[in-house]
């Protein structure tokens, strides 16, 4: 049984710049030192791994010990930081302190005798770490189970609603060009904007709703929320602001729902069940990106539809490096900027396109996190066509 859930937690969407995170301070467990959310968060799943073996198993038994040792160097328990490391070391250590007193044992008992207590020490060992695994890895498929039964009832609630009353003004007609300058725009009043009906009650159940994502014929069907000035508060709650370690999808911080800027940028966790942005990942194959290009994404106020023209992987980069960092891309106000911008999406994208972006289009970008290199992004840009 695979050990990894997920690809991704926490706080590994945004780099420290974005999450206002001191990379002065070094992440610590123990005596260990982590330079990064990516190598912590994998030794705080590491550790949480030992404390279940620990709690369950007598690794201070030689035939449990042996045993255990043989399930983490055959790839059946894995670890990925220095603390598991080094608990491997330390089961080897106890390995090979006690294989002394097995052969004693073994040269006292009998072959058949030590070979019948060898096997049943090992079915025991095998049984209860079994157990323990089918509880920690039961967990996180029926708390996935209860997202999905979640997402569903609030999906419904949304199609309930739908043409009870009149709502929303394009954006089209919000935010009109100025003298036929791309990146001069009009700006409205929020007060005076009408919420779509449909999403009226999930508002009033949840204040931080910011609209709907849906990418036709794929698991992507998802409430957004947006946070004032806190890009990691749904990084591990669901709509309703309960632990999940799924998140929600949730909507930058410094984009703007009633007056649009010129990039809104989505975040969604990279979740190997599929949820959330775990789809993502598809887009790497270039068929299924031009069967899925199109995304239809609202506001509370406005429908609106995009095509997919950059699936790009890019890496994140810290506060002392100059290059760039397209989640802190979010609004041109002159070409120069737009140029850099589209420059930069050309030299990240996987796939060539046949639709360009234009100075004026309306940009949104789905991010996540890959693994093709340490502190991998995917992410996606799609323009406005309606």
């Amino acid at each position: 049984m695979p050990m990894e859930k997920e690809e991704t937690t926490e706080k590994e969407f945004l780099d420290e710049e974005t999450l206002h995170i001191d990379t002065s301070e070094k992440f610590k467990i123990g005596e260990y030192t982590f330079s990064t959310l990516h190598e912590y968060r994998d030794a705080q799943e590491d550790v949480r791994k030992i404390e279940i073996i620990k709690e369950e198993l007598d690794i201070q038994d030689p035939e449990v010990a042996v045993r255990l040792y043989n399930m983490i160097r055959d790839g059946e328990i894995t670890f990925r930081s220095p603390v598991g490391e080094n608990f491997f070391d330390h089961v080897a250590d106890i390995v090979a302190d006690k294989s002394v007193g097995l052969l004693e044992d073994h040269a006292v008992v009998g072959e058949a005798e030590h070979k019948v207590r060898f096997q049943k020490y090992i079915g025991m060992a095998v049984v209860s770490l079994a157990a323990v695994l089918f509880v920690y890895f039961g967990f996180s498929e029926i708390e996935n189970y209860l997202t999905t039964r979640r997402l569903a009832k609030i999906s419904e609630q949304t199609k309930e609603h739908i043409g009870d009353a009149p709502g929303g003004v394009a954006s089209s007609e919000q935010a009109r060009s100025i003298d036929d300058d791309p990146f001069a725009k009009e700006k409205v009043d929020p007060n005076s904007l009408v919420v779509l009906p449909e999403y009226q009650v999930l508002l009033e159940r949840n204040p931080d709703m910011a609209g709907w994502i849906e990418i036709p014929d794929t698991e992507i069907n998802y409430p957004v929320v947006k946070r004032a000035n806190d890009n990691a508060y749904y990084l591990n709650k669901d709509f309703d602001k309960n632990e999940d370690s799924n998140g929600t999808i949730f909507m930058d911080y410094r984009n703007d729902i009633a007056n649009p800027s010129t990039n809104t940028i989505l975040y969604g966790h990279n979740m190997n069940s599929g949820l959330m942005f775990g789809g993502l990942k598809k887009y790497l194959d270039e068929d299924y990106y031009h069967e899925h290009e199109i995304v239809n994404f609202s506001t509370i106020y406005e429908k609106k539809q995009y095509k997919i023209v950059a699936v790009c992987l890019a890496q994140v980069e810290y506060q002392d490096d100059d290059s760039f960092r397209y989640y802190n891309f979010i609004n041109a106000d002159n070409e120069g900027e737009w140029n850099a911008f589209t420059n930069n999406i050309s030299q990240l994208s996987v796939f060539s396109s046949s639709v360009s972006l234009l100075p004026g289009d309306e940009v949104l970008t789905l991010s996540t996190c890959n693994n093709y290199t340490e502190d991998g992004r995917l992410f996606l840009v799609a323009k406005r066509i309606g």
